[in-house]
């Protein structure tokens, strides 16, 4: 049985980012601007994608019926998502109080959370619990295509609010994205962002015969190359302009983050199966518990 070695090392390696990222230590390094678009960033779209390829992976590689393996992701998303939801939930509802707000304003506020964006950095998770049954009803009707120029044009509109949000400064839509903006806390979400690059991952898995060619891990090769000299131009075109949310969101990761999953699918780590699943562990709990503990 094959293993993923080193997409459950990249995996770890990731979620260390996530925590350094929340922790705000990234402040303290050189270059921090380009150390948290140019590296940093990558998490959470890596996530998606791997994300992505591993249920697809049940649906195309391991012929799984559909639907059963839409139910079986979303119990395996919903539970642990409840569970953590609830210190998170806690803990905020605690800071909300020491800043001083109100009983009814602390009520609305974790509403919030739990309708658009929840706390402790599982918005993530939220987002794939609402995209994949926004995929199955595409696959099962064979449009995944559809599905991704879709999922293209959501991820655009996030793009306006967030990285992006220059382009749509002093005009009309400004003001739209910024009631969005305030009611939603964020443009980020499985409709956006999770529908789209989950969507990549899936599209992956059906391919999953020819990405391990090495036709395309060549191409793989150049798109990550020119992925990464994406990213760095966009790096430096939005930092003395106007971004929205947390500009963490790029056009160039459509290239790179599926291209950086191709490569990891093929390299084979010398690392045994009962070590690779140990850091897959490793890396899951302590995403769940990281922003608890910070």
């Amino acid at each position: 049985m094959k293993t993923y070695a080193a997409v459950d090392a990249a995996r770890l390696f990731f979620c260390i980012c996530i925590v350094f990222l929340h922790s705000g230590a990234y402040h303290l390094v050189p270059g921090e601007w380009y150390v948290l678009h140019c590296l940093l960033r990558l998490a959470v779209p890596f996530f998606f994608v791997v994300t992505g390829y591993f249920w697809g992976a049940g649906i195309y590689g391991k012929k799984r019926d559909r639907k059963e393996a839409l139910v079986k992701f979303e119990k395996r998303m919903l539970y642990p998502y409840i569970v953590f939801s609830i210190p998170n939930i806690i803990v905020a509802a605690i800071e909300l109080h020491m800043q001083g707000e109100t009983p009814l304003w602390i009520f609305l506020k974790i509403c919030r959370s739990i309708i658009f964006y929840p706390f402790g950095a599982l918005w993530y998770i939220w987002a794939c619990i609402i995209a994949v049954p926004l995929l199955y009803l595409f696959l099962k009707r064979n449009r995944l295509g559809t599905a991704l120029m879709l999922g293209f044009l959501l991820y655009a509109t996030a793009l306006l609010m967030n990285s992006y949000y220059f382009v749509i400064e002093g005009t009309a839509l400004q003001r739209i994205a910024d009631l969005i903006l305030k009611v939603a806390t964020s443009a980020r979400n499985g409709f956006t962002v999770g529908f789209f690059f989950v969507g990549i991952g899936v599209w992956l898995a059906q391919n999953h015969e020819m990405i391990y060619s090495r036709k395309w891990v060549v191409g793989a090769w150049a798109a990550a190359a020119m992925g990464y000299a994406g990213l760095a131009a966009e790096t430096i075109l939005i930092r003395n302009r106007t971004t929205a949310d947390d500009h963490s969101l790029f056009l160039s990761f459509i290239l790179l983050i599926p291209a950086l999953v191709v490569l990891l699918l093929k390299w084979e780590l010398p690392i045994r199966k009962e070590r690779s699943e140990l850091i897959r562990h490793i890396s899951t709990g302590t995403y769940f518990l990281h922003r608890f503990l910070l």
